[in-house]
């Protein structure tokens, strides 16, 4: 288990090195789902890691001070506890489940009339998930990051974001703390009804006005999952770190998707990728205010809409899900 102590964290290390010379075996699912398990509890995001492996070849002494480096400091004994328990099979031990009694305990964030919203409607928003002072810190760390300053509207445009508007920035303590910000896990608590849940190590994203030189280099709008059956419930989610009116790059769905996604499906003629049929047309635009969190059923297309507005659509993406969550390995 090496010195930091965390269960199959030498294997994915030892994995990922043979597939850099091609000699891995094939992921099993349990290897995909122990994989992401590992890094979301450890703070690290997959595409980075997988970065920093293939081109440093650390040996495992390094590999586990990189991690450590990440986190700015050493790991959180409880959380690594509830770890170790799920990879082994084994009953949490008392110090890994107090804080899920401690969410337990908290009163409800979603009311009735918001869930079914989010029956109806596949999406909810969570007022005032983080503060509005936290959301402006967060803010100001994306503006840090990227070497801009929001009163100067030329330095928006001087550099690539990163993959059009999203940003590999998942480090900063402003994003760990709205990883583990209470309404925000109590909301998800909620629409999965249980409270043993694992928040990902996810992007950030800037999306400024569009311009005649720069149009909108977003995605149009999407899944991030399979469209091969069998379908699985699952969550995305989102908070917005500055006031997004419609017309500022707002998040954008499909609302109700989820309810009809599999009767379409089967109803587009013979030979159709589903993913080149166009549903701008449906997709509405979802307002929000600094601090807000916007979690979205996964069965909706969704992404962002052209910035139209005067300042730009700053957000953290964050999910959460359970150890025995499923998705279809098939793509379609």
């Amino acid at each position: 288990m090496g010195s930091l102590g965390v269960r199959h964290l030498k294997r994915f290390w030892a994995r990922q090195l043979a597939n850099g010379t091609g000699q891995a075996a094939d992921s099993t699912e349990q290897d995909w789902r122990f994989d992401n398990l590992v890094l979301n509890a450890l703070g690290l995001a997959l595409g980075e890691t997988l970065s920093y492996l293939m081109q440093a070849r650390p040996d495992f002494a390094e590999f586990e001070r990189w991690v450590l480096a990440r986190n700015e400091g050493p790991l959180d004994a409880g959380l690594l506890a509830r770890l170790n328990s799920t990879l082994a099979g084994q009953p949490y031990t008392a110090a890994a489940l107090a804080p899920l009694h401690a969410l337990d305990a908290l009163d409800d964030v979603l009311s009735p009339e918001d869930l079914r919203h989010w029956d109806e409607h596949g999406y909810v928003i969570v007022r005032n998930a983080v503060s509005r002072e936290q959301a402006r810190a967060t803010e100001q760390a994306v503006w840090e990051m990227l070497e801009m300053r929001p009163d100067d509207v030329a330095s928006w445009y001087e550099k690539p974001i990163g993959r059009g508007i999203m940003m590999d920035f998942y480090h900063h303590p402003t994003l760990r703390a709205n990883r583990h910000a209470p309404r925000i896990q109590k909301a998800y608590a909620q629409l999965w009804q249980t409270s043993d849940l694992w928040a990902t190590t996810d992007r950030t994203s800037f999306n400024p006005p569009e311009t005649p030189a720069l149009p909108h280099q977003g995605f149009q709008l999407h899944w991030d999952v399979s469209l091969q059956p069998p379908f699985h419930f699952g969550t995305q989610g989102l908070l917005y770190l500055c006031d997004t009116p419609a017309e500022q790059g707002a998040f954008r769905c499909v609302p109700g998707f989820h309810r009809r996604l599999e009767s379409w499906l089967r109803e587009l003629p013979a030979g159709t990728d589903p993913r080149d049929v166009t549903l701008d047309a449906q997709a509405v635009p979802i307002a929000a205010q600094a601090g807000d969190f916007i979690i979205w059923h996964h069965f909706l297309p969704h992404g962002s809409s052209p910035n139209r507005g005067t300042y730009p659509r700053i957000v953290q993406y964050l999910n959460m899900y359970p150890v025995d969550f499923r998705e279809t390995m098939a793509w379609r």
